[in-house]
């Protein structure tokens, strides 16, 4: 199936010779491959990079005062920044895993190394086109595929409810409230600080219509049911999320300080600070256990299935050699529901902690110890720093994203370089994974 032609558009808007160069290496480095081991494959679940509100404007206008900022695309799409900083990340893990002796950094990859299958959405198939464009431009080897029925949700990355897993809105309402001592009365409290920032954001005094609510005061809260399956939330801390995810977006495409927030937020430190709602949300809503297993379970059995053989990855051709870099294109709900899982943390300089931020990607390392055999996992989170989203800086090993290395809690006690047993990781991720809510074949 071919893609949008306003993917391959979005290809070709590379960055012009006035993007800045030279900053410092952007947070923690990534630990080198051990002396004795060798890289055998990634799978990497990565999220796409900067795209518009996904509400329509006349939508988002219910929650603020003063218009919203316009952007370049409909709502929902990735932007042609978006796409050269996807791009630009494409070019960093050419560089990286070339380095590491996983895939050609010199040449093309032969057929079946490379295979990239991404969600449906648009911004989605932009964004993988983007990268590839980073990774081989110029290259037909590499697999850029999708599921070729566009009349259902990708399983992979929008698993619906089934009788083996129903996604009980009642019980997953009930597990969030469980977690927040039976109502919001205390997270309200102990997140005032930022709500009261959010809504002098979006309806400050003098600003705002009287007689009309705004801002926050637009919604009760409460956990509804989701017509797609589960639950959603309504309410300050769903609106609060939301307009503090649109303000980090804003930044993230280069608008002058008078549009991100309408000048109202002093700087990244004050947009970090609102972002603690949207971290709130994602981890209630994403992260609550029978929610992370209903609809991350799919997701971590394909990253299992694929480090256990190559062969087992969608799309990939059906060859002698097996995928060495394998990337699932979604959104950052899918990552929250696979860290969920697994208990990680992680923390880009300049975001919040665990904040799969526009472009974040979380990697999950296969080597072998050659003179044992002996495999292992090793987790890393890459993603660009705001200050790097902000300024489209180039990427190169000089000059990385951020990059960490991400602890897997379960495996303490048999990490080595951190790095977790390839039996032992099987282990927990199966533990995690509620086999009613798998589909793909294993």
């Amino acid at each position: 199936m071919k893609f949008r032609l306003a993917a391959a558009v979005l290809v070709s808007t590379l960055m012009a010779g006035t993007l800045m160069a030279g900053l410092a290496p952007a947070g923690a480095q990534v630990l080198p491959v051990p002396p004795g081991w060798q890289m055998e494959r990634v799978v990497m679940l990565a999220r796409h990079n900067v795209r518009a509100p996904t509400q329509s404007p006349e939508e988002l206008a219910k929650y603020a005062a003063s218009p919203w900022p316009d952007w370049p695309v409909l709502p929902g799409q990735l932007t042609p920044r978006g796409a050269a900083l996807a791009r630009n990340m494409g070019l960093f893990f050419r560089a990286h895993f070339g380095g590491r002796g996983l895939i050609q950094e010199d040449d093309c990859p032969a057929p079946g190394i490379v295979v990239i299958w991404t969600d449906l959405d648009q911004r989605n198939e932009d964004n993988a086109i983007s990268t590839l464009g980073g990774l081989y431009l110029r290259c037909l080897n590499p697999i850029l595929k999708h599921q070729t029925d566009f009349s259902k949700p990708d399983p992979l990355f929008h698993p619906s409810p089934s009788p083996s897993c129903p996604m009980d809105a009642a019980g997953n309402r009930a597990a969030i409230l469980a977690r927040i001592g039976g109502d919001f009365s205390s997270v309200l409290r102990e997140y005032a600080p930022q709500l009261t920032k959010l809504q002098s954001t979006l309806c400050p005094p003098g600003v705002a219509t009287p007689g009309r609510a705004c801002g926050l005061a637009a919604e009760a809260p409460d956990i509804v049911p989701d017509p797609r399956g589960g639950v959603a939330m309504k309410g300050p801390i769903a609106i609060g999320s939301m307009a503090s995810e649109i303000f980090q977006l804003e930044s993230a495409e280069g608008m002058s300080v008078n549009q991100v927030a309408w000048g109202r937020l002093a700087g990244d430190s004050a947009v970090r600070d609102v972002l603690k709602i949207h971290r709130l949300h994602t981890d209630l809503m994403e992260k609550t256990r029978p929610i992370a297993q209903q609809k991350g379970s799919n997701l971590l059995a394909q990253i299992v299935t694929t480090l256990q053989d190559g062969h087992k990855f969608p799309g990939a051709p059906n060859i002698a050699e097996p995928v060495r870099f394998a990337m699932l294109i979604g959104h950052d709900t899918n990552l929250a529901n696979v860290a969920g899982l697994l208990n990680l943390d992680w923390e880009i300089p300049g975001f919040q902690e665990n904040d799969p931020s526009p472009g974040g990607a979380l990697s999950f390392e296969l080597m072998k110890e050659v003179r044992t055999g002996q495999r292992y996992v090793r987790l890393n989170y890459y993603a660009q720093t705001p200050e790097q989203l902000r300024q489209a800086t180039p990427l190169n090993l000089d000059n990385p994203p951020g990059m960490v290395a991400v602890d897997l809690s379960a495996c303490s006690a048999q990490v080595r370089d951190r790095a977790c047993p390839l039996q032992r990781f099987v282990e927990i991720a199966n533990a995690a994974i509620d086999p009613g809510c798998v589909t793909i074949k294993r």
